[in-house]
């Protein structure tokens, strides 16, 4: 269990300076601008330190969760391993710790440090094609959507409809890694 925390410590650490990194030079050099208000200055641009701030928190948030799940692993309802479909859309509850809510929140937090890596990766390569001034994903979807009228929540709308492919990915590469390899079949031979 210890390895695996460690391991997602070290990469979130890592895709966060790739995050920043790309960011920076987005903004520098692509005439890119920040798109979290957050974390955005007036002109468009990074306010880092306060990023920092926020993944720091969010990292010891995410790896106390994930650290958490590990341990109770064996608590998933193995409908969610078979089909981990199920547990797409049912992620709001008030409380993982809850025994009636552990059998898919513990699915849930093991399965959600893939996709905040995977969110990660993702948006350092999207502003690294900013920064060369290729076309990116991420620009369009959020004009279109701003378009529409959605304003301040443009950025959550976004976040939600890339967070979402990416959450059923990490959800199948979750179960099938906790199911474990499958038993070969015995080959079945006609008693003669």
């Amino acid at each position: 269990m210890g390895k695996w925390v460690g391991l997602y410590i070290v990469a979130f650490v890592a895709l966060t300076g790739a995050d920043v990194a790309s960011t920076h030079w987005a903004i520098g050099g692509g005439g890119g601008q920040e798109f979290n208000a957050v974390v955005a200055t007036d002109d468009g641009g990074l306010h880092t330190d306060r990023l920092l701030w926020i993944n720091a928190a969010f990292l010891v948030f995410s790896a106390g969760m994930l650290a958490w799940a590990l341990q109770r692993r064996d608590r998933i309802d193995p409908r969610y391993l078979e089909r981990p479909s199920r547990s797409l859309f049912n992620y709001f509850y008030i409380t993982p710790f809850s025994k009636k809510i552990m059998p898919k929140s513990v699915f849930h937090f093991i399965a959600f440090a893939p996709t905040v890596l995977m969110m990660k990766a993702f948006a350092a390569f999207n502003n690294s094609l900013i920064a060369i001034e290729a076309p990116d994903i991420v620009t369009p979807l959020a004009y279109a959507i701003k378009d529409l009228g959605a304003g301040p929540m443009t950025y959550w709308i976004v976040i939600f409809i890339l967070f979402t492919p990416l959450w059923y990915l990490a959800l199948a590469v979750t179960a099938r890694a906790l199911r474990g390899p499958r038993a070969e079949a015995s080959p079945q031979y006609a008693a003669s």
